[in-house]
């Protein structure tokens, strides 16, 4: 049974811990990810996007870091090179280092299958892309380096709040899923916050357990299930999200605030459009935060368990070689560069490949908080089901340490639209997941949560 939420004697902590910030605002001509539709590329920023990232060591010497980065994601290449780099480098176990993306939408679209799909002037933002792809690597490293030299002890401890700007956007039509407002549809509004705070000895706590020196948080971190698309103009932007930590550390002066997107791939803010907007839904998620910081709070101990693996999903099978030569004749720019991409996948290795690895990872904390994070584009169920069968308190992320695509739940699978079958005309995945994706992903990242954390009997 988890320890009693008033038990917060310091001496069972052991913590150190360390944040760091770093601008990664493109400084060359670059597209911009997440839209299609847009016809330019960057034209100004509204506000520097942003790495950021906490280092822990728990009372062992066990490190981690986790990393949050206004991009739309993190792409399992990088990730590779910055925990191979970070390994060799701070003596970080890769299983210890959480990647994730902010995901907006008003960020640099550094994906060289992306740029030929959108860009006119090709070559010259495929270079400025490669560029980026470098200095994001660099960057990343950079960052967890800076926060583990930051490390000093602190007092970890968790809460949640509720939000509720976010709505699911599959509405059922007559003839099919509409990309609009559901609000019948499942939604997950849980904001769970992390609080790290200075420990520079035994202090006193009120009836709650929460200490009363007085410490300013030197990190929050928030997650929520919601895309950042509020916005979609040609301005860096890192949407609410942006917002969101820019308010909490107005509040909480030499605070760094980090986010953690959560299963999302289903969920839009409402209403969007504009910048007030985005504002309006970043001050709302900070006062939501704000709430979960001043109520009760959950003692967060150690031990520190860590876990990473891959679990291969299915792809249905790829286009013909006529079908792709068709496609690539067409008049449709996406489906061109898709058909010239599978091609010439197909003429390298022979195939084109149905299986993809995907990632899972877990932080134990003590039988405290166990945090998963899911690679792409996860759909809310996801989130809600793991909630149910880990033992709480349970945090999920989503849009960790790989691009990936959307995944979908064998219902929305079976359901079609844009999140089952449509965004992958505009992938280089063979066709849209095996409907047995789901239970494959439910079943090992159980297998991993329980590993690091605890789990229940599920009836």
């Amino acid at each position: 049974m988890p320890r009693d939420a008033r038990d917060t004697s310091p001496s069972q902590y052991g913590w150190q811990a360390g944040t760091a910030t770093r601008v990664i605002t493109p400084e060359q001509p670059m597209w911009m990810a997440g839209f299609a539709k847009r016809d330019d590329p960057a034209t100004g920023v509204e506000h520097d996007l942003e790495a950021t990232a906490l280092a822990l060591e728990d009372e062992s010497g066990m490190l981690a870091a986790i990393v949050s980065a206004d991009v739309l994601f993190i792409p399992r290449a990088i990730r590779d090179a910055v925990t191979e780099r970070c390994e060799a480098t701070y003596g970080l176990d890769p299983d210890a280092i959480v990647l994730a993306a902010t995901h907006t939408h008003c960020g640099p679209e550094f994906r060289d299958f992306k740029v030929k799909m959108y860009a006119d002037d090709v070559e010259r933002y495929r270079t400025n892309a490669a560029d980026y792809r470098e200095r994001l690597e660099d960057e990343l490293v950079a960052v967890i380096g800076e926060a583990l030299e930051d490390r000093a002890p602190v007092r970890l401890s968790h809460s949640h709040a509720r939000c509720g700007f976010a709505m699911n956007r599959r509405l059922p039509v007559e003839d099919g899923i509409a990309h609009e407002q559901n609000p019948d549809g499942p939604v997950d509004h849980e904001v769970p916050v992390l609080v790290v705070e200075p420990y520079d000895g035994p202090d006193r706590t009120d009836r709650g357990g929460n200490p009363t020196d007085g410490a300013t948080p030197s990190a929050i971190v928030f997650g929520y299930a919601c895309h950042t698309t509020t916005l979609s103009f040609t301005k860096y932007c890192s949407d609410w999200a942006g917002f969101a930590r820019r308010y909490l550390e107005e509040r909480y002066p030499g605070v760094t605030a980090l986010c953690l997107l959560g299963c999302a791939g289903d969920q839009n803010p409402y209403p969007r459009g504009d910048v007030d907007l985005a504002k309006h839904h970043g001050r709302t998620m900070a006062t939501t935060v704000r709430a979960a910081i001043e109520s009760r709070r959950r003692p967060v101990r150690g031990p520190l368990r860590t876990g990473f693996e891959d679990c291969e999903l299915e792809f249905e099978d790829p286009p013909s070689r006529d079908e792709l030569e068709a496609m690539r004749k067409g008049d449709v720019r996406h489906l061109r560069v898709r058909a010239e991409a599978l091609l010439d996948e197909l003429e390298e290795t022979g195939a084109i490949r149905t299986e993809h690895p995907y990632p899972i990872q877990a932080f134990g904390f003590g039988d405290d908080l166990t945090l998963v994070a899911l690679g792409g584009e996860v759909l809310v169920e996801y989130g809600i089901q793991l909630k149910d069968c880990l033992e709480g308190p349970v945090w999920m992320a989503g849009y960790a340490n790989d691009e990936f695509t959307y995944v979908p739940t064998a219902r929305v699978r079976a359901e079609g639209g844009y999140e089952s079958e449509g965004a992958i005309r505009r992938s280089t995945f063979s066709g849209p997941l095996d409907p047995n994706a789901e239970e494959r992903i439910l079943q090992h990242a159980q297998a991993l949560g329980e590993r690091v954390g605890g789990s229940r009997t599920v009836q």
